[in-house]
């Protein structure tokens, strides 16, 4: 078995250590999947629902 330091990267998730906790975040996973698929570049719509509406 071997340490491998400070975890920063698993599964598609970035972890992020503070003084306040843990952060996960998948950011990185994102930005791969949207160059790979081309579309890091295009330009971003709005939301055709009205936030926070009560069904």
């Amino acid at each position: 078995m071997k340490d491998l330091g400070d975890l920063k990267y698993f599964l598609g998730i970035e972890v992020a250590r503070s003084t306040t906790g843990i952060f996960l975040s998948q950011r990185k996973y994102v930005l791969d999947l949207l160059t790979k698929t081309g579309i890091l570049g295009c330009k971003p719509a709005e939301t055709p629902i009205e936030m926070n509406h009560k069904l």
